[in-house]
């Protein structure tokens, strides 16, 4: 009799124990973001910076099941590379050895990040236009479609010791002046990607880096321009730095003469 009274009280104990559980939803992250570059690259013996210069640690931001950043979680990352081309310091911080590639995940609790992929690279030394610029020919088909849109590519180049393309630098292209345009919904003269998305930076590769000049001519304001009477110009300034400094030639000004063509639907 006494041991089935034990018995039940063990029950019990396991009834309370199991009503005491916190059926809430689970601690810690429900999402992170990507990985959270400074940079998009490291210099061989240099940290990671930020766009300032300033030595910089990766990150990662997590969020509760609302989408709500969650402050003071910790995150770690990880080098998935055999003879890594750089490390990860316990600040978070990227410090490359010598040239290559690193592919890096970020992970907080049991949620990691994708994979991302940091070149390390040599340091500028100097920033240069590739090849010629030309004078953009601009159609003018008395439409508003891409038949009177003329387009001129800006590519530069960006190099440091023994003449080796400095890899993941952001090159920035600056509309300092350009012809006149009437008001619209869309820019009249723009800096783009290789589309007519409005971008005026671009990272460096291993040919460079390039953005191109867009000008739309039903935009433009001067009537002699648009009927091709005359010719104008479009200045860029092209910047880049490293460690907060202007690499040398930088900046970089190009001057593309712009003149419409007119065509005939």
């Amino acid at each position: 009799m006494i041991r089935r009274i034990a018995t039940l009280v063990l029950v019990a104990g396991a009834v309370v124990g199991i009503a005491c559980v916190d059926m809430s939803a689970p601690k810690g992250p429900a999402s992170i973001s990507s990985l959270l570059l400074p940079s998009p690259s490291v210099v061989v013996g240099d940290t990671m910076r930020d766009s300032t210069g300033a030595v910089a640690p990766l990150r990662v931001i997590a969020y509760d099941a609302n989408d709500v950043a969650l402050p003071g979680i910790t995150s770690q990352f990880f080098v998935t590379d055999s003879f890594a081309a750089a490390h990860i310091n316990p600040s978070n911080i990227v410090i490359g050895e010598k040239q290559g590639t690193i592919h890096v995940i970020g992970q907080v609790g049991g949620v990691q990040t994708a994979p991302a992929l940091i070149p390390i690279t040599v340091a500028p030394t100097l920033l240069a236009r590739s090849g010629k610029i030309d004078t953009l020919f601009a159609p003018f088909a008395s439409d508003t479609t891409s038949a009177s849109t003329g387009s001129e590519t800006m590519a530069v180049t960006l190099k440091g010791a023994g003449d080796t393309a400095s890899l993941g630098f952001i090159v920035k292209f600056e509309l300092r002046s350009a012809p006149a345009t009437v008001g619209g919904p869309v820019p009249g003269v723009f800096i783009s990607d290789d589309g007519t998305k409005v971008t005026p930076v671009d990272t460096t590769d291993a040919s460079g880096a390039s953005r191109r000049l867009m000008v739309r001519t039903w935009l433009l304001a001067n009537d002699s321009l648009k009927a091709g009477l005359k010719t104008d110009s479009a200045v860029v300034l092209v910047t880049t730095s490293y460690k907060g400094r202007p690499v040398l030639g930088s900046p970089l000004r190009l001057v593309i003469p712009i003149k419409v063509k007119l065509t005939v639907r």
